[in-house]
């Protein structure tokens, strides 16, 4: 596969792990993208099912743009970081195995990158489920105070390879946010980031797993690991806590105090709601002073995450009686 200044390799990244219903979706939107100069990287995490003889089948259809590498099950975080390892595109990309591209993400995404430079571009995202309904859309405004940070996972936007490698951003292997670990410290690194008000990322929203997801609880998930992680490789690399970021991590503990509320109980939650506001008074002390904690900001963030943020830091009691009402609907 060759490449040029002006038709560089793009890379995309697919973990795969017991995706047998759903691989061929993904690996076809991929493969038909109107920008031809495209590989795929796909590291089998050790699948169970039938996807790793898919993935061999893909492979020997089209050797030249279809890489495929098997491993045994280590996790996501391990899968991706391999994928990147084993890119030769200038840019890559990354896909989750059940979702699919638009027919012009690479080269809307490419484009903007040539055009301005930029080490990373970031788009938005939507959310179809299983009859095509569209849950939810989310696209950035170039202008947004939220814009770079819309997609908190990896994919949806495009880096420069070299970049990414440069500086040694890779995923971690923790069980909730482990994209942060990549994605926050590319966006913050960056020397540009161009972000595009365009959509062409399709994250599937299975509703055979709602109820689960509804009743997700905090027992087991590795949260604070994520956030303790943060911090250390903010600190690793010289990623300075600026008002955004600051806003940031207290918007990641509101958003999982809500998130496992349901399945938690109020017991447990008022309890987590107590450890984490212990946690940020210790790791972001200022957090109370967050300046973004306003109805109206950050632009571009959902209205739901801005009034969220702004009752959680700056009226707490108000927020603990809207949290212990929250697990009582639906």
């Amino acid at each position: 596969m060759s490449s040029s200044d002006s038709h560089p390799l793009v890379s995309v990244v697919v973990p795969v792990y017991n995706s047998e219903k759903y691989i061929c979706r993904c690996l076809d939107s991929i493969l038909g993208q109107t920008y031809p100069n495209i590989e795929v990287v796909c590291v089998d995490d050790g699948s169970s099912d039938d996807s790793a003889a898919i993935l061999d089948r893909y492979s020997v259809q089209d050797p030249a743009r279809v890489i495929v590498v098997h491993q045994v099950n280590a996790g996501a975080a391990a899968a991706r970081n391999n994928g990147v390892a084993l890119a030769c595109g200038k840019y890559l990309t990354f896909a989750d195995n059940d979702d699919w591209l638009d027919a012009d993400f690479v080269g809307e995404l490419l484009e903007a990158a040539l055009s301005s430079g930029a080490d990373v571009v970031c788009s938005g995202y939507r959310r179809p489920d299983e009859s095509g309904k569209i849950v939810l859309e989310a696209k950035p405004r170039p202008d947004d105070e939220w814009g770079p940070y819309v997609a908190e996972a990896a994919w949806a936007k495009l880096y420069r390879t070299d970049f990414i490698r440069d500086n040694h951003i890779e995923f971690l292997s923790t069980n909730i946010l482990e994209d942060l670990y990549f994605s926050l410290p590319a966006v913050e690194l960056a020397n540009k980031v161009e972000v595009i008000r365009y959509c062409g990322y399709n994250w599937f929203w299975n509703t055979q797993s709602v109820s689960n997801t509804n009743q997700r609880t905090s027992e087991g998930l590795q949260f604070e690991q994520t956030l303790d992680a943060l911090l250390s490789l903010m600190g690793e690399k010289g990623i300075s806590f600026t008002p955004i970021l600051l806003h940031y991590f207290v918007r990641l503990v509101a958003w999982f105090l809500l998130f496992t509320r349901k399945g938690d109980g109020w017991s447990t939650s008022h309890n987590n709601l107590q450890h984490y506001i212990g946690w940020l008074d210790m790791n972001v002390p200022s957090w109370r002073n967050d300046s973004y904690a306003k109805p109206a900001h950050p632009t571009g963030d959902a209205m739901a995450n801005r009034l969220a943020v702004f009752l959680f830091a700056k009226h707490p009691k108000v927020f603990a009686a809207a949290l212990k009402c929250y697990g009582l609907i639906g």
